[in-house]
């Protein structure tokens, strides 16, 4: 592959990658923490068992509509104001009181933090190890939310909504003891020898976005409803916690394997590759089942490769875009995603069943794998070798 020379500045340094992720994994420190909140929303009486899927639909939404947002003001804003100004939203929509309409709290919040995640998906556009910066990222996201779920089942006694909204809130306010070590600038990058095209992002990027977002949407999918479906299956509800716990753990490993890859080897191989051992992990689901220590295995499995996927779709899309102008909408594309497809599968269980949503989700992901090698084919030529 050519070499590709970025127009829009020097890559951040180690440092200040670092900190622009750890100011976008507390962006989405609310997927860790979704479950324990939406369940004090409904034992609050705030919200109905029926219009959960809907909240967190458009929660997700809202971050990457506002991680979207982000990486268009880093084109004219300096990134320690993109980033504070998503804190400050975080904070106070944390804040509000109860009385605020529920959908449009949680849609603020979301805005707020998906400011945070553009900062972040702004900085590993420009890092020079792509793949591995988004899987540290992961890895980021993945130990944070685990970590303040570990902290809330540690708690004498379970927190209220509010006590949760207080934790997200805290938390984001200590993200701005990074603030200083953001690079002043993180404008979108661009290859240097077709400045002229105006920023407009080639067919294969669009095809590539597609990609991304129908692969993330359909792996949460599953993910979504995994223990719906164990339980469904026979698999004790008091067994299930702990496997998905497990699973957590292999989620890190993942991405600290990915870390360690780095830019080896063909990224559109390697989601291919991993795309396909999800959707056998899921057969073998369906197969086997999910009892004893095979069953165990494939639910870490799930969990381990999952997080192998995720960056390496980030790393496709620089193959699929040489021009790089599709690589800060990567977590925007991945989050819409995220919002859509598991909404869309939740409304196949009274019609279909549990099983049939695994199996959409599990052709949704095959459909992904095809819309990479379609990517590939339409990207464009910039130079002899690209």
């Amino acid at each position: 592959m050519a070499a590709h020379k970025e127009s829009t500045g020097p890559a951040p340094s180690r440092i200040s990658l670092g900190a622009c992720l750890l100011i976008g994994a507390a962006g989405l420190l609310v997927l860790g923490v979704q479950p324990l909140l939406y369940g004090s929303y409904v034992h609050e009486g705030r919200i109905g068992e029926a219009s959960l899927g809907l909240l967190a639909a458009i929660e997700i939404a809202a971050i990457a509509l506002g991680s979207a947002g982000g990486i268009a003001l880093l084109g004219r804003t300096p990134a320690r104001m993109v980033a504070l100004i998503g804190i400050a939203i975080t904070i106070a929509a944390n804040l509000l009181p109860a009385a605020i309409p529920l959908l449009l709290v949680r849609a603020v919040s979301g805005a707020g933090g998906g400011l945070l995640v553009g900062v972040a998906a702004g900085a590993i556009a420009k890092a020079r190890g792509l793949n591995a910066a988004a899987a540290a990222f992961l890895f980021l996201q993945s130990a944070s939310q685990y970590a303040i779920l570990q902290w809330f089942a540690s708690a004498a006694a379970p927190g209220s909504a509010a006590d949760v909204q207080h934790a997200l809130a805290v938390i984001a306010a200590l993200t701005a003891l990074a603030l200083p070590l953001v690079p002043s600038r993180l404008a979108p990058a661009a290859h240097a020898e077709i400045a002229a095209s105006k920023g407009a992002i080639p067919l294969s990027g669009w095809i590539g976005l597609g990609a991304s977002a129908l692969l993330v949407g359909a792996v949460i999918g599953i993910w979504a409803y995994m223990g719906l479906w164990l339980e469904a299956r026979g698999i004790a509800p008091e067994r299930i916690a702990p496997m998905v716990t497990a699973s957590m753990v292999g989620q890190m490993a993942g991405a600290l394997v990915a870390i360690a890859v780095g830019e080896r080897g063909h990224a559109g191989t390697k989601a291919v590759v991993t795309g396909l051992a999800l959707v056998l992990i899921v057969a073998l689901l369906f197969l086997r089942g999910a009892d004893g220590a095979a069953g165990w295995g494939l639910i870490v499995g799930y969990g381990f490769v999952w997080m192998v996927l995720t960056p390496a779709l980030t790393g496709f899309l620089l193959e699929a875009d040489p021009t790089r102008r599709s690589l800060p909408f990567a977590a925007s594309a991945q989050l819409m995603g995220a919002a859509i497809l598991p909404t869309a599968a939740g409304m196949m269980i009274e019609a279909q069943g549990i099983d049939t949503v695994l199996l959409a989700c599990s052709a949704a992901v095959v459909l992904g794998l095809v819309m990479i090698g379609g990517a590939l084919a339409a990207r464009p030529r910039l130079q002899a070798g690209t």
